[in-house]
């Protein structure tokens, strides 16, 4: 991989990544909450990204027997982006019945996440023949967290933005809203030009020919990718059970701003780029296994923070943001590392696809199920032990005890030459060992630069 084919796929991330931030999130559930959509309907609404991962299976057969790669990421990507105008269409165009627009614009949403998967699973294929596995650690930490200061940005200018034609222009939301949606297509669409410039390598194991029956069949062959499979549906249930409807908690019981939404997310960004770069460094040097068991101990506990936070508190959910950021960090990056280093070296995509389809379910599953336990109880408080408790609070409760039973699942993965939890404390207990100074300085100069020199890759910051 060239200088140029990382700048290249750095803006492709960026720009990426601020169309992803725009449609989604608080922008997305403020978009649910002025359409008039309940909690179930936000739960699905949060679920159809990863139910479309099924279409992951057929297409990771197609991509490897016929060697898209590049041609399926680019197309789907651009369908994935192009589908935001009819669903901005649909949402302030005049309709006979309010029921026939929100069908029209989750199947939209639908399509548009479809393309956007099938998209992600032939770019996954791609880089993983693209980025040598000795320096994928780093280049992964650098991209993040030039994605993350990308999506950083978008919060802030159309958080505020949305704050303000809310409170000064009739009609404020949905002028607001279409700013903010046309913005995020154009961004989209200009990520796909540094994208189409990627270099496309040819795969580095052949594909073996095999049915498409067989070639489900390969993935589960493997005991440990099993466990891994085992241990990924298990953590993103119990993730996504209460992750969709935090926005909610933050725009309907805390009576947080988009403004003050886009702060905190500015400052979870800012934890995600420090703690990618920390990260990533570290998974050079230990792996991935330790650093996941080890940031996961913060995720655990996440949504059980939140139910001590009440309306007009600042100081709490800024601390929550921050810790949260620096340690999912650690936890995004090495999931995905490990993803490619368990995978067989033949036929990749099928593990890709197969990992993508059950994380998908687990995160698909978990918020319709939420969603409709909100639905059925009561909308006033609970009172436990002399403790007030919304509905939502019992979602958080819940899910922070799954969360710590999941976790207790990746004591069954092996990673080969993997350093133990107790070495990575080590290492973080002696500042030395992380290089801080070269740190920060690498957060100011993030493109890498690779030079062969004697069949020996060379990172230079």
């Amino acid at each position: 991989m060239i200088s140029d084919d990382f700048k290249n796929s750095y803006y492709d991330g960026i720009f990426a990544n601020m169309f992803a931030t725009l449609t989604g999130g608080a922008f997305l559930t403020g978009f649910a909450l002025y359409l008039g959509m309940d909690e179930l309907m936000i739960g699905l609404l949060g679920a159809i990204p990863f139910i479309v991962t099924v279409f992951q299976l057929p297409t990771s057969y197609l991509v490897q027997r016929y060697d898209v790669r590049k041609k399926t990421c680019v197309m789907g990507a651009a369908i994935a982006r192009i589908a935001w105008l009819p669903i901005l269409i649909a949402a302030f165009v005049p309709m006979p019945f309010e029921n026939f627009r929100l069908y029209i614009i989750l199947f939209l949403f639908l399509m548009s996440h479809a393309a956007a998967s099938i998209s992600h699973l032939a770019w996954l294929s791609w880089m993983s023949d693209l980025i040598p596995d000795n320096i994928r650690g780093s280049f992964f930490g650098a991209r993040n967290m030039l994605i993350g200061a990308g999506g950083m940005i978008a919060m802030m200018m159309f958080g505020k933005i949305l704050d303000l034609s809310k409170n000064y222009l009739n009609n404020g939301v949905s002028v607001g809203l279409s700013a903010t949606f046309l913005f995020a297509i154009l961004f989209g669409v200009a990520s796909l030009r540094f994208l189409n410039k990627v270099y496309e390598p040819p795969p580095i194991t052949p594909h073996i020919p095999v049915s498409f029956w067989n070639n489900l069949n390969l993935p589960l062959k493997e005991a440990n990718f099993r466990r891994f499979l085992i241990f990924t549906f298990c953590w993103s249930f119990a993730v996504h059970f209460a992750g969709p409807f935090l926005t909610l908690y933050f725009l309907k019981y805390l009576n947080f701003s988009y403004a003050f939404i886009a702060v905190l997310g500015t400052l979870s960004a800012l934890a995600d780029l420090l703690g990618m770069r920390v990260w990533g460094k570290l998974s050079d040097r230990v792996k991935n296994k330790s650093i996941i068991q080890l940031a996961s101990w913060v995720a655990v506990f996440v949504p059980f923070a939140w139910i001590s936070v009440r309306p007009g508190s600042l100081v709490a959910p800024i601390i929550i943001h921050i810790v949260a950021g620096g340690f999912w960090a650690g936890i995004t990056l090495c999931t995905n590392n490990l993803l490619f280093r368990i995978s067989s070296g033949e036929n990749k995509g099928i593990f890709f696809s197969t990992y993508s389809v059950i994380a998908g379910a687990g995160a698909a599953i978990a918020p319709i199920t939420a969603g409709l336990l909100l639905r059925i109880m009561p909308e006033a408080k609970i009172n436990i032990l002399d403790v007030e408790l919304l509905p939502l609070h019992l979602i958080f409760m819940a899910s922070t005890l799954m969360r710590f039973a999941s976790r207790m699942l990746l004591k069954t993965i092996i990673e080969s030459d993997a350093a133990p939890v107790s070495q990575l404390v080590r290492i973080l207990r002696n500042v030395r060992g992380l290089n801080v100074a070269n740190g920060f300085d690498s957060l100011l100069h993030p493109f890498v630069e690779i030079v062969g020199r004697k069949n020996k890759i060379i990172v230079k910051p």
